[in-house]
């Protein structure tokens, strides 16, 4: 009888010890890691949030014909997604970077996007057609002129709607000169 009783002790022992082990693989399983940026330097990093569907990291970026672009680059989490600035529907929550009014800083041409999403058929009854969804870590780069050598704070915002969650984002930055150095930073945040 002591030997049934040990043997069940024993059965009882591993079973808690196996689950224990399969709970803690689960729990590394689904650690987030902050993203590897293409970036050398990012300008401001968005504070990681676990409960956001998406992180944001900012710069200004200098291009090979000594201009300045806006870059974002976006990192998506779980099965999160959002409509791409460069869907031909007009839709509400599509993806975009705008400047409030300023004489100081303009933007130049239209937005960039790395990787360039891909026109799909999505037969949902709100979108029934063509639409270009964003599903992967993605980069936007906007170019900018910079009309002045003086210092200046010139304020934006970069809006979409995330998706499965459905809630439109606004994102307020500003973009700053000083010294002649041309920074950004978000003033609110997701």
């Amino acid at each position: 009888m002591n030997r049934i009783v040990l043997c069940f002790i024993l059965l009882i022992f591993i079973s808690f010890s196996t689950k224990s082990q399969e709970s803690g693989k689960e729990i590394a399983s689904t650690e987030v890691n902050l993203p590897l940026n293409p970036f050398e330097t990012i300008t401001y990093k968005e504070p990681y949030s676990p409960h956001s569907p998406y992180h944001l990291d900012l710069k200004i970026e200098n291009t090979e014909t000594d201009s300045k672009q806006l870059v974002v680059f976006i990192t998506l989490k779980g099965d999160s997604y959002f409509v791409s600035p460069h869907a031909k529907k007009d839709f509400k929550g599509r993806f975009s970077m705008t400047l409030d009014e300023s004489s100081n800083l303009a933007t130049q041409g239209h937005i960039i996007e790395i990787p360039q999403s891909v026109e799909e058929i999505d037969t949902h009854h709100l979108v029934d057609g063509t639409v270009n969804w964003v599903k992967e870590n993605t980069t936007y780069k906007l170019p900018l002129n910079v009309n002045t050598d003086k210092d200046f704070e010139a304020t934006g915002a970069i809006r979409f709607t995330i998706e499965p969650r459905c809630t439109f984002e606004e994102i307020p930055f500003m973009i700053s000169q000083k010294s002649g150095k041309l920074s950004v930073k978000l003033i609110g945040g997701c």
